[in-house]
Formats: C-alpha cells, sequence, structure tokens
C-alpha cells in the first residue's frame, strides 16, 4: 500500500517531464493543477482526472467526486465529497469533513491530516514511510537519510525541504544572472536529449577514472580538485537548466505564465523530489535514473559551453556574436 501511495505520486509529477507540450491539450486529460491560487469543485460536479494542489487551496463540496487522486504539496485541501483514488499530501494539510468519502488511501508526509469522525477512508491512513528518503546529487554524493518516525521524523522533513529550499533559491538565482544561458541549456535538453545524455554518459564514464589517476599524483592533485569542483558546478548547472524547462512546462499545464526564476525554482523543486522518490522506491539501482538525468543536463552545458552559444550553432552564432 505505501509503495503504490509513493508510485502515485511519482507518475503524477513524472507526466509533467515526459510529455511533450503539444501533450497537454485539454482533450488528453482531466487532471485540474491549482499553482498558489483557489479552486472549487462544487456540489454534483465530478472531476473526471487528478487533482494537484502546489501552494494552493482546493475545496471539494459535499457531492462531488474526483475520480482519480488527489496530490497536495504544500497546500491546503478540504475535502467534504468523494474521492476514489488515493490522497497524498506533502507538506501540506488535508482536512476530510464528515461527509468525505476517500475509497484509496491517505498519505502524509510531513503534512497533517484532519480527519473528521463521519470521514470514510476505505484504505489506511499513513502517516509515516517506514523507507529512508535519499537527497542525491552524484552517485557518490549523498546527504544523510532519514525516517520519518517522531521527533526524527519531523526535522528530517523539515531537513529534507530544507535542502531543497537551497536548491530552489540557488535556481531562482542562477536564472536572474544568467536568464539566456539557463534557456540555451534547457533547450538543448528538451530537443537534443539524446546528444546531450549521450556526451553526458560518456563524460560519467570517462572523467571518474581520469581524476583518480590525477589525485593519485601529489602535484597534480590540486588539479584533480579544481576540476571536481567545476564538474560539481556543470552538473548543478545542467540540472537547474533541466529544473527550468520543466517548471515552463508545468506552468504551461496549469496556463500559466510565470517569470524565468520562478519556472526555475518550481521546476528544480519538482525535479529534485522526483529524483529523490525514484532513489528511494527502487533500491540499489534507484540512482540510474537521477544519474542519466544528470548526464542529459551535463552533457547539454557542454554541448552550449555553459549556455553561451545554441546547439546546434545557429547562424548568429556560427558568425561569431557575441555570447551573453
Amino acid at each position: 500500500m505505501k509503495k503504490r501511495l509513493q508510485i502515485t505520486l511519482l507518475l503524477v509529477l513524472l507526466l509533467a517531464l515526459v510529455l511533450p507540450g503539444t501533450a497537454y491539450a485539454r482533450g488528453l486529460f482531466e487532471d485540474k493543477v491549482v499553482f498558489g491560487g483557489t479552486f472549487t469543485l462544487k456540489s454534483g460536479e465530478t472531476l473526471d482526472g487528478s487533482l494537484m494542489v502546489f501552494g494552493g487551496l482546493a475545496t471539494l463540496e459535499s457531492g462531488s467526486t474526483v475520480t482519480k487522486d488527489v496530490v497536495v504539496m504544500g497546500g491546503t485541501v478540504t475535502v467534504s465529497g468523494t474521492v476514489e483514488g488515493d490522497i497524498v499530501a506533502i507538506g501540506g494539510q488535508v482536512s476530510l469533513a464528515d461527509t468525505a468519502i476517500v475509497e484509496g488511501d491517505v498519505a502524509a508526509i510531513g503534512a497533517t491530516v484532519d480527519k473528521a469522525v463521519g470521514a470514510q477512508v476505505e484504505g489506511q491512513i499513513v502517516n509515516q514511510i517506514a523507507q529512508p528518503l535519499t537527497f542525491s546529487i552524484l552517485k557518490d554524493i549523498r546527504l544523510p537519510a532519514y525516517r520519518m518516525m517522531g521527533f526524527q521524523g519531523i526535522f528530517g522533513v523539515a531537513w529534507f525541504f530544507l535542502k531543497i529550499l537551497l536548491w530552489m533559491i540557488l535556481a531562482a538565482v542562477v536564472v536572474l544572472f544568467l536568464p539566456e544561458r539557463i534557456e540555451r541549456t534547457a533547450h538543448t535538453v528538451a530537443n537534443q536529449t539524446v546528444p546531450s545524455g549521450g556526451l553526458g554518459l560518456l563524460t560519467a564514464i570517462i572523467l571518474p577514472p581520469v581524476l583518480i589517476l590525477l589525485s593519485i599524483t601529489i602535484c597534480l592533485l590540486p588539479v584533480a580538485l579544481v576540476a571536481f569542483v567545476i564538474v560539481v558546478i556543470l552538473w548543478a548547472f545542467g540540472l537547474i537548466a533541466i529544473g527550468y524547462e520543466l517548471g515552463k512546462r508545468l506552468a504551461r499545464l496549469a496556463r500559466q505564465e510565470w517569470a524565468p526564476a520562478v519556472y526555475a525554482g518550481f521546476g528544480t523543486f519538482v525535479l529534485m523530489l522526483v529524483l529523490n522518490t525514484v532513489g528511494t522506491l527502487i533500491p540499489c539501482v534507484g540512482w540510474v535514473l537521477p544519474g542519466l538525468v544528470g548526464c542529459v543536463g551535463f552533457g547539454a552545458v557542454v554541448l552550449t559551453r555553459l549556455g553561451s552559444q545554441t546547439y546546434p550553432p545557429d547562424m548568429e552564432t556560427a558568425s561569431g556574436s557575441t555570447a551573453i
């Protein structure tokens, strides 16, 4: 049950990343996404899809129906109607009124669930996850794991989201100062995914042995350290570019228009959450998807020379236009 809830959340978040922009047409699915606003499903209305609330406020009145899942991230949902799927809340609040009916499970990860006496939950109410959550930038660089239990769980959740918040701030700052470089890199990620991933994967295979050989020699150890720092910066830049592209697609899904810094900050938050969830759900090989995503971003950074030119080079770049 708990793993199914995690998979439900992961699939909902991955939709925005794997579907092309043209797939967001209303005819494909009837999902409702609420970004920082309000939404009310009135009595007698049916939402034939999932409801996703990101920092907003949603109300499901008595007699209303959501045919799939409800996902809450930092928002508030008041349920007085029927939810035929699961409810997953991360850092938000779910209120189940007396008339609420949830046919699936209710999972709270760093969130609160207020259940009235008459509310019906046919599945389980899960308020802790047995598996540890790990947050990775590179395969071999992992932040401490934690378990969501008692006081340590509360501290762990706060620490986990603080780290993601730092990623959000970093992404927003980078886009504020280097908007066109991020745009070029993100464009390459979206349109040249295979070349970017291939170059990034090749670099990931060749570079570690080279750095190890350099570090063995005392004279070249500083060179290895500098090279490692540069790789980490390029890797982070690539992830931010992917987060920026994901943020734009999520905004398109919600039919919203935001500032570039908001695209990057929100998209990077979702990206990091997805990569972390994948690493948790798949033991031993959970690093594969985060590693591949990182390789795509890294390869795009190299192909665009840190976003200073488009790839393939256009006529303006080829004629020697000045990079930003």
